[in-house]
């Protein structure tokens, strides 16, 4: 039989057995489960029991269902999972031997510990928000991929190809968050906390080295570049990824395993500049050079290439996607948002701007060999962070507005 410890390994725990089917807990005497605590509500949660396994729902309570402390709306149970409903903690303990959760069934020790962590396997200290059943193994955003399908989004594990099903989490932060504004001065130190300094470091001599052998092997030259290109913006994507869904560190640098996931991320990106910056291409290009409307036509294109590309940017990541270019998604969304996405845009130019002007200075005030190249790559991969974390935490922040992913 499977049973909940409440106030476990302390003098007062005692034990609640669990049928088959639904319990409802909460502080009603009515429900299968009586726990009778000012903190819990009066119908707080919803354990469901199967031959399958063991899941828990929050049905909308005052003080929340935390799991092993993360605030969740939906998510599977494991064996020694700790629960906490209000300010009562409960630990779950199923019958073994009957059980069968497609998380820790037939799974090491190991797979078993981390299914019940609620992290996901390749990032620890990323929220896992989604189930892959062929793997066995939960998974954050990064480690998913989004299709569209006839009309629908599906997710898909990135490892095995299967598709995942959604662990609803409820977000802690979506009613006493910090606005984006509050945010910003945040985003400059990230590139700076925990590995960040060394992935920064490594990263700057990881393109300084690729920036030498392109310039010296013409043959190969090519290839490097778009490889470096590739992995520069697709790490990148996993910044504004992470960012987007509250990570606090960076991540790490990806691991490809095979070409399409370089060459990828350089196809989204220059398909989505073509797109946004296409006006001001055929207009620099095709419009009569006397058209007393040139310049202000030129002018108005890039003005609108520069408002439409981060948000684009931001959504064809998100859903990695290039169907997510459309119009129809992009200009609502910044409505949406128009005031943070105006500061956004802003800080963007600001920063660019920034980071084009201190490479000119470096390159004419440093003139100790190989440190001008140090320096201004160090100086792109900390403004291009900068920028990412800016772009994720606009999504962040503004995620039940723009409601891009709803499950």
């Amino acid at each position: 039989m499977h049973k909940l410890v409440v106030n476990p390994d302390t003098a007062d725990a005692w034990e609640i057995e669990l049928k088959s089917g639904f319990n409802s807990i909460g502080r009603n005497p009515e429900n299968d489960v009586w726990i009778a605590h000012a903190s819990i509500s009066s119908v707080h949660c919803q354990i469901a029991v199967t031959e399958q396994g063991a899941s828990i729902k929050d049905l909308g309570s005052t003080g929340g269902t935390f799991i092993n402390d993360l605030l969740m709306e939906e998510a599977p149970l494991a064996p020694g999972q700790l629960i906490r409903l209000g300010e009562v903690n409960l630990r779950f303990e199923p019958d073994l031997s009957e059980w069968a959760d497609p998380l820790t069934a037939n799974t090491s020790p190991a797979a078993a510990s981390q299914s019940a962590s609620n992290v996901c396997k390749f990032h620890p200290k990323a929220v896992a928000r989604y189930l892959c059943p062929q793997c066995e193994a939960v998974f954050c955003d990064l480690c998913i991929t989004r299709r569209n399908e006839h009309g629908a989004l599906r997710k898909f594990c990135r490892t095995c190809g299967g598709e995942c099903s959604a662990i609803k989490v409820r977000s802690a932060a979506s009613a006493s968050s910090p606005t984006f504004a509050r945010q910003i001065s945040g985003a400059f130190a990230y590139p700076f906390k925990a590995d960040g300094v060394i992935l920064l470091v490594a990263g700057t001599i990881f393109y300084v080295v690729l920036s030498f052998v392109a310039a010296h092997a013409a043959i190969l030259g090519l290839g490097v570049m778009l490889f470096g290109t590739g992995y520069l913006i697709s790490y990148y994507q996993r910044i504004l990824l992470s960012s987007a869904t509250g990570q606090a560190s960076m991540p790490d640098w990806p691991d490809f395993t095979s070409l399409g996931d370089f060459v990828a991320p350089v196809l989204q990106f220059i398909v989505t500049a073509l797109f946004a910056f296409g006006p001001f291409l055929a207009l620099t290009n095709f419009a009569p050079p006397d058209a007393p409307w040139r310049l202000w036509g030129i002018g108005g294109a890039i003005i609108l290439g520069g408002l439409y590309f981060p948000m684009a940017f931001l959504a064809v990541t998100m859903a990695d996607s290039l169907s997510a270019l459309n119009p129809l998604i992009i200009l609502p969304a910044i409505l949406k948002i128009p005031a943070g996405y105006l500061l956004m845009v802003i800080l963007t130019v600001a920063i660019v701007g920034a980071g084009s002007f201190g490479e000119l200075l470096l390159a004419r005030w440093l003139a100790v060999p190989i440190l001008p190249s140090l320096m201004s790559e160090f100086l792109t991969l900390y403004l291009g962070t900068v920028v990412m974390r800016l772009l994720g935490l606009l999504h962040w922040t503004n995620k039940a507005d723009l409601a891009w992913f709803r499950q």
